[in-house]
């Protein structure tokens, strides 16, 4: 029924992603290749081993859970085998955004190629919750707990605050009523960074949204700009002297997680990764260090 390694990677790719352009992504194929090899690998089974879900994506079927099962045992043997012969130069790969890159993990991560003789890649993206699965092996990001699918710890904590410039500060002299931003332009976030629970509860505000952004980096340049009011986090905020926080109370904070895929925490480079992040990145991600 299957042929080889590549057939389980093919089932394994499209359960992960969902869909068959996510699966040929990760893959580094095309899409009408990804089609052509499940239809393959179903005529030989006799039977569909994904089914289409509510959503239009694509689900396993009974037969394909045990597929996907053996795909994911599979991998973690590869993976464990490649380590115990001296393949472990392959870097961890970091999903996370721009903000937490900066100031959570670059001023720390170098000591995990020092102390363990580690490799990473650190991968920047806008759209985080997006993201097929076989694009990282391990995910940081604002939680307010680890997914179901997943395991991970909380490493660090964001303070948030409202920040404008001088050129809106011109513009209104007057304090912010407490609890409402009716009446002021404020630059919102969008694509997965509005799914963040800081960004609901500043959309919640209210104000006349006249730009988004899906980086707090950006939203900081348009805030200096004096284009409107913009939620940061004060790690990035505290030291932009172009900006000046806001008095306003009933401020969030953020939990940010570091989390993986259950059976890639248990690859043993993952799994070492992530027990020395849990010691070295634990509560970064505050002003003052």
């Amino acid at each position: 029924m299957l042929s080889d390694w590549s057939d389980l990677r093919t089932i394994l790719a499209i359960a992960r992603a969902g869909t068959l352009s996510g699966a040929a992504r990760a893959l580094g194929v095309s899409q009408s290749t990804i089609s052509r090899r499940l239809q393959a690998i179903e005529r030989d089974a006799g039977e569909r081993i994904f089914v289409r879900s509510s959503d239009g994506g694509f689900e396993p079927s009974a037969l394909g859970t045990r597929l996907v099962g053996a795909a994911e045992e599979m991998r973690t043997a590869f993976e464990a085998a490649r380590a115990a012969l001296g393949g472990s130069q392959t870097p961890v790969r970091i999903a996370t955004c721009e903000a937490i890159a900066n100031a959570v993990l670059t001023p720390v991560l170098p000591r995990w190629a020092v102390e363990e003789g580690g490799r990473f890649d650190i991968a920047v993206h806008d759209d985080l919750f997006s993201l097929p699965d076989d694009d990282f092996d391990v995910l940081v990001t604002p939680l307010e707990s680890a997914p179901a699918d997943m395991v991970g710890s909380r490493i660090a904590r964001l303070d948030w605050g409202l920040y404008a410039g001088e050129a809106w500060l011109a513009r209104h002299p007057a304090p912010l009523v407490s609890g409402s931003l009716a009446g002021s332009a404020v630059i919102a976030a969008s694509g997965s960074l509005a799914e963040v629970g800081a960004y609901r509860w500043f959309a919640g505000l209210g104000g006349e949204r006249v730009a988004s952004a899906t980086s707090p980096l950006a939203m900081a340049d348009l805030a200096a700009h004096g284009v409107g009011i913009a939620l940061l986090p004060r790690l990035v905020a505290a030291g932009d002297r172009r900006l000046t926080e806001l008095a306003f109370s009933g401020l969030p904070s953020s939990d940010v997680w570091m989390v993986a895929k259950r059976a890639t925490a248990e690859r043993p480079q993952v799994a070492t990764f992530l027990k020395w992040s849990r010691r070295n990145l634990k509560d970064k991600a505050r002003p003052d260090g």
